[in-house]
């Protein structure tokens, strides 16, 4: 009967080490995203309030961005559990969003340094505060997302919408 399944025992807890690993290394590499996107979503705030110039800004989000690079491909190749993909997806796909609102604020700060700009022109405050929100959106996203990814157990649905969450404050 052994040789149908393998020749080993399956245990009910096949998840076991693997999701331990998997719970580790994600719970390092998302501290690390949230603590970056925090940083992020600061200089953005000091450079809508006028507090951080323009040129500043850029360097400092240059090297932020370089960092989150690197954070998206090493969550590209962590092997979540199967049950897990989607919201694992989720969270790939929301710091990308969080990566354009970077993008979208170095055009603001870009749009600064045109010639015959006005001193008054609000543009560039545009792209401040649609890429702040984009940022600050995303990074909320991905903190209800991990809070699911790190308490999953099996056999349960791994959901990260407003009704589990709504559920799961019930129950706890």
């Amino acid at each position: 009967m052994r040789s149908l399944f393998g020749g080993r025992r399956r245990s009910v807890f096949g998840h076991g080490k693997e999701l331990g690993v998997y719970r580790n290394e994600l719970f390092e590499l998302t501290q690390r995203i949230d603590r970056v996107l925090a940083t992020v979503v600061e200089e953005i705030d000091a450079l809508r309030r006028r507090d951080l110039e323009p040129d500043v800004a850029v360097a400092r989000l240059g090297e932020h961005e370089a960092v989150l690079d690197a954070d998206v491909s090493a969550l590209q190749k962590m092997m979540a559990p199967e049950e897990l993909h989607g919201l694992h997806m989720e969270y790939e796909a929301n710091l990308e969003r969080a990566l354009r609102g970077i993008v979208t604020v170095e055009r603001g700060c870009a749009i600064t340094r045109l010639p015959h700009r006005p001193p008054d022109d609000e543009e560039p405050h545009t792209y401040y505060k649609r890429g702040h929100s984009n940022v600050a959106h995303a990074r909320l996203r991905m903190a209800e997302i991990v809070e699911v990814l790190l308490h999953w157990e099996p056999g349960r649905p791994a959901e990260a919408s407003v009704a589990a969450r709504l559920e799961r404050t019930r129950e706890g």
